[in-house]
């Protein structure tokens, strides 16, 4: 009998104890304050993680019975955690050439320099193009991208005004180039007649159908392109090799990982996706990646579309949508309806968040922005531009919504933009009814009150930034506007808008911070009707985010079942005063359940290093930069 029990005794722990075992978490944070973000915004003590997701969220008791002998536990010691951080819109590729690619170098990079501080005159441009062209030898017909830096006032009229593809010819015969002509890149190109005569046997019914080009004296394309012939130049000169800069893009990557920023989602070229998919099957991504697909509009073939699939990718990489890159330009380039104050163009601080400055030439050629939408401008300074036949931005969104696919990360910044964009997808809906529902637009830099209704009843998502422009933007456009016009995130949730938060050129907490105080950087309030709580900014920066990256169901949020990403503060967002949100930081990231990031004060405390975590500071990692020669402006957009 005693033999009997004693068998079954052992038969039961052989049935019982795998699945107990089963059962036991491979991580338990307890001990602190939990920021689920879920539909109630509730606070749990503890969270449990097995097999890269979250298993349990509630009480420290519960969470802890689910800790084995191999569980490793951390005591949170009343820490804040919230969900990993999505960040709507980077331009993170070209952070990491501009940022990091003094270690690859101009050859690998295949991004050659044009250096305007020592540029005065057109004759200076081509001397330059030659001596690289001697120096790197390259084979006839290759394509060479070249890059500018320091763009100023004067550079830019000599780049746009004085400057033609018969110059450029002298120094390049047997090569087609092209050069970025300012910011953003992909507004304006300048190629020789080499290029134009690659471009014209490959695309020319398109050009002459779509444009933009510009036309000399002689009645000929000059070399100006704008979009989206402009366009079409750019893929064309290609990008470096996955195995030369996946190093640089990982570090660009980090940038973020210190920041508490899980998820990150932006337009992407060929090339750039190439290094990222290079980087996921070497299981090296630091954070996720959600991407939208700029070359299904930069190479003209509806054949592409029908194959593509939004969502397909891992859990790592993902394409989040087909994007037509930009609509409108940024700064001067701000597509606008509302008329700009003359007098206040040449304040510098009007410049300073606008481009306004009276002397640049683009608002004399330009005086309603960049409105690449506006088929009735022909583009060009003084006339140049040849007529446009067809709107290829409205042909191409009408064969996305027949393809069945999703068009975001795409930046729009004016309100003329918006309107034009809006005006287009209600076309599209009526004869597709729902087909543009979850589509997204990045930025909200200007966005009239009139089409934020407009826009929910499409079902349009946005990507916001925290930018206010302020006294600047107060300047220029007024009063009134700037009270409503930028980033009305509020009255977009209001409406049933889904929002996520972007901020290229802030920290994430301020980003955050800003969505909640509305201040600018003198402390005055813009916009208060606009200021978020502190429960709904966190929301926005992270489940918002992870709708408007298609993985909502996976990601921003604590909740069982989900990806496990979170951040550990160093100091309690919801109690901190508001001014110092934007000194918070992250302790600890983790992506998956693994502990990708450390602060090093995290380290000491709890003498805990994990093999394969980043160990730094977010200042740290900004230290280890080595600029690329071309810097920021010359990197490819």
């Amino acid at each position: 009998m005693k033999r009997s029990l004693l068998w079954f005794a052992i038969i039961l722990a052989f049935l019982i104890l795998p699945q107990a075992m089963a059962q036991n978490a491979d991580v338990v944070l307890y001990n602190g304050k939990i920021l689920t973000v879920d539909k109630d915004f509730s606070t749990a003590e503890a969270v449990a993680i097995k097999d890269g997701k979250f298993l349990a969220v509630g009480k420290n008791d519960e969470i802890l019975r689910l800790a084995g002998p191999n569980t490793q536990k951390l005591d949170l010691k009343g820490k804040t955690v919230t969900p990993g951080q999505v960040h709507t819109h980077t331009h993170v590729h070209t952070a990491a050439e501009a940022n990091y690619g003094g270690e690859v170098g101009i050859a690998k990079m295949k991004l050659y320099p044009i250096n305007f501080r020592i540029v005065k005159t057109k004759d200076d441009v081509v001397q330059q193009i030659k001596n690289t062209m001697d120096a790197f030898k390259f084979p006839p017909n290759e394509w060479i991208y070249f890059s500018v830096t320091d763009l100023s006032v004067e550079a830019t009229r000599l780049l746009w005004e004085g400057i033609n593809r018969y110059d450029l010819d002298k120094a390049t015969p047997n090569n087609p180039i092209v050069i970025s002509l300012g910011v953003p890149s992909n507004s304006g190109y300048l190629t020789n007649s080499k290029g134009l005569e690659v471009l014209w046997a490959k695309y020319g019914d398109f050009i002459e159908k779509y444009g933009r080009y510009w036309l000399g004296p002689d009645g000929k394309p000059d070399g100006h392109l704008e979009p989206p012939a402009g366009r079409l130049a750019y893929p064309l000169a290609g990008g470096p090799k996955p195995e030369d800069v996946a190093e640089i893009y990982k570090k660009a990557l980090e940038e973020h990982l210190s920041e508490g920023v899980t998820t990150l989602s932006t337009r992407l070229p060929d090339y750039a996706i190439e290094v990222y998919k290079h980087l996921d099957r070497k299981g090296e991504l630091p954070v996720r990646f959600g991407y939208g697909i700029q070359d299904a509009f930069d190479t003209p073939d509806s054949s592409r579309l029908k194959k593509l699939k939004i969502g397909e990718g891992s859990d790592m990489l993902w394409v989040t949508s087909v994007s037509a890159g930009m609509v409108d330009g940024a700064g001067f380039g701000f597509c606008t309806d509302l008329k700009r104050n003359d007098k206040s163009v040449s304040d510098p601080n009007a410049f300073g968040v606008l481009g306004m400055d009276a002397s640049n030439p683009m608002a004399e050629w330009y005086p309603r922005g960049w409105c690449h939408l506006d088929v009735e401008f022909r583009g060009g300074p003084k006339g140049k531009g040849a007529p446009i036949k067809g709107n290829y931005f409205s042909d191409w969104y009408g064969m996305v919504a027949e393809n069945g696919l999703r068009s975001a990360n795409t930046h729009v910044s004016g309100d003329a933009s918006h309107r034009m964009m809006l005006t287009m997808y209600e076309k599209i809906d009526a004869v597709k009814p729902g087909a543009v529902k979850g589509w997204g637009m990045d930025h909200c830099s200007m966005i009239n009150p009139r089409d934020i209704p407009r826009a929910a009843r499409l079902g349009i998502q946005f990507s916001c930034g925290p930018g206010w422009g302020g006294d600047a933007f107060a300047k220029v456009f007024g009063e009134e506007a700037a009270n409503n016009y930028p980033s009305p995130v509020k009255s977009l949730l209001n409406a049933g808008i889904n929002v996520g938060l972007e901020g290229e050129f802030s920290y994430r907490w301020a980003s955050i911070e800003s969505l909640i105080t509305r201040k600018d950087r003198n402390g005055k309030v813009w916009g208060a009707h606009e200021r978020l709580d502190r429960a709904t900014a966190l929301r926005v920066s992270t489940q918002g985010g992870a709708n408007y990256v298609i993985r909502g169901d996976k990601i921003g949020s604590i909740e069982k079942g989900k990806l496990a990403d979170l951040v550990i503060l160093n100091k309690d967002y919801m109690t901190v005063p508001e001014e110092q949100i934007s000194d918070l930081y992250s302790l600890v990231t983790m992506v998956g359940g693994k502990f990708k990031y450390v602060h090093p004060e995290f380290a000491n405390e709890y003498n805990f290093r994990p093999s394969g975590s980043l160990i730094m500071t977010h200042e740290e990692t900004k230290k280890r930069q080595k600029k690329f020669e071309t810097g920021a402006l010359g990197a490819r957009s």
